[in-house]
């Protein structure tokens, strides 16, 4: 094949990827941002309803609903990573098994969560407030909460499945029934009936029981790979995949916690209830920025991981430096809207006097090195390095913002560059983590550690679209 025949073929790819990846990239974002406007309308909702007691309790028993994120993302993404990998094989039985495996073990853990969680109601109430009216109101939020643990835990499988079948729009109506469910029946059940922090809880579990039931509806209706039949992984060496497939996503989910906690304590150190205040709508603002950070790459998750299993590199870098491209322009338009609109913001959360436009933009300079630390966790999940993708994780959800804080205590720097800086160190740890890899392991490619051996060994179609393009190409249509 000669240059001018490679160059073509590649641009023909590259054509192919950009139309396929950009029908996968507006769900993904819209979904983010669908799950971020549920959060803001419920806090000011309930807030204005109920008050600082009601919110607060709410705000307190976010860990038992992180507790079941874990629980969701790990089993679920545990499964569907490899099972994207051998769609990408063109095994589609082996595909199956990981799909009813994740129907199982959601099921049965979801189950022992409710149980459990109800069983230690009390001592969690105890655990999370020393106050006995907040407990009340924990007692019966989490309640409810644990009670829907079913379809608050086995939703992750549509969100995760749907886009390997290439239903990339129904995962957007899902989280927008979810979204807006959710706000109505806040209306309806704290405005209405009165039933206080547990029409909430109901409010959101009910929502997301109707948005479950439809993600599952769409999975099984039309084209689709996947039959609703439970299996269960008998072998150990499948069973370690899952594991490691799994862990990056409740990792970061865990981190979180515990990444707020330490945020707030440093930030009350630093300037009181003030700059605690801040990160509240600091924290808000960035979780609109995910719809960049993690929605960028989360879009082409699905077939980087058949493009893996496809022993396919070509298609896959071409597909990453899509993710960039399409990424930075959209983290421009935001870090603009961010910086721009800081006093409306701080005005809207009610803290109008308080300077916030350095915190936003930190937050701002924060999306380009997030956005490539982002894909990189997504890129090296689904191909066979989940540890580097936990590494990344560790260091820039809670490591790095760690050390960054500690560091402005003792010089009484600005508390704000943890947001850049615990990204950028990141970055640093990456390019240095990559170089020893490949150093170590010569045919390891120098960043993204793809494997030379399977293109010598003629395992790798070079320069061609995948076997499967047009099935690929027409699911994104779906």
């Amino acid at each position: 094949m000669n240059k001018q025949e490679t160059n073509n073929i590649l641009q023909q790819d590259d054509n192919f990827l950009k139309t396929a990846y950009r029908k996968a990239l507006t769900p993904s974002m819209l979904s983010i941002l669908s799950g971020c406007l549920n959060i803001l309308a419920d806090g000011i909702l309930v807030g204005q309803r109920i008050g600082v007691d009601g919110l607060t309790a709410i705000n307190l028993c976010v860990p038992v609903y992180l507790i079941l994120c874990v629980i969701g993302s790990f089993f679920v993404s545990g499964t569907a990573i490899p099972a994207a990998n051998k769609i990408g094989e063109g095994d589609l039985k082996a595909a199956q098994k990981f799909y009813g495996s994740a129907l199982s073990f959601t099921l049965i853990a979801s189950l022992l969560a409710t149980l459990i969680g109800l069983l230690l109601l009390p001592v969690i109430a105890g655990g999370l407030s020393p106050e006995p009216a907040i407990q009340g109101m924990i007692r019966g939020y989490a309640g409810i909460t644990l009670a829907g643990a079913v379809p608050k835990i086995m939703i992750y499988i549509p969100f995760w499945f749907l886009r390997l079948d290439g239903k990339n729009k129904s995962v957007t109506i899902m989280m927008t029934i979810m979204g807006v469910g959710n706000i109505v029946l806040d209306l309806i059940f704290m405005y209405v009936l009165d039933l206080g922090v547990v029409g909430a809880s109901l409010a959101s579990v009910i929502a997301t029981i109707v948005a479950c039931v439809f993600g599952f509806i769409r999975i099984h209706s039309g084209h689709s790979n996947f039959s609703f039949r439970f299996s269960f992984i008998k072998d150990r060496l499948i069973w370690k995949d899952v594991l490691f497939s799994g862990s990056p996503a409740a990792l970061n989910n865990a981190l979180q916690t515990v990444r707020i906690l330490t945020i707030n304590y440093f930030l009350y150190q630093f300037g009181g209830n003030t700059l605690v205040a801040t990160f509240t709508v600091v924290n808000s603002i960035s979780a609109f920025a995910e719809a960049v950070t993690v929605g960028a790459p989360q879009a082409g998750q699905a077939m980087i991981g058949i493009y893996h299993g496809e022993h396919d590199n070509d298609s896959a870098k071409i597909l990453l430096r899509r993710e960039w491209l399409d990424g930075v322009r959209f983290a421009v338009l935001f870090s603009a809207i961010t910086i721009s609109c800081s006093k409306f913001f701080a005005f809207a959360y009610g803290i109008g006097d308080v300077p916030i436009l350095i915190p936003m933009i930190c937050l701002a300079a924060s999306l380009f090195p997030g956005l490539w630390n982002g894909i990189m966790v997504s890129y090296y999940n689904v191909t066979g390095h989940p540890i580097f993708a936990d590494v990344i994780i560790t260091c820039r959800v809670y490591l790095f913002v760690l050390v960054i804080l500690l560091l402005c205590g003792i010089f009484s720097l600005n508390p704000w560059i943890f947001l850049p800086l615990s990204e950028l160190l990141t970055l640093f740890m990456w390019l240095i983590a990559t170089k020893l890899m490949s150093a170590k392991n010569r045919h390891l490619t120098r960043y993204l550690l793809m494997d030379t051996n399977l293109q010598e060994s003629g395992k790798v179609i070079n320069f061609s679209l995948p076997a499967n393009a047009d099935e690929i190409c027409a699911a994104c249509e779906r």
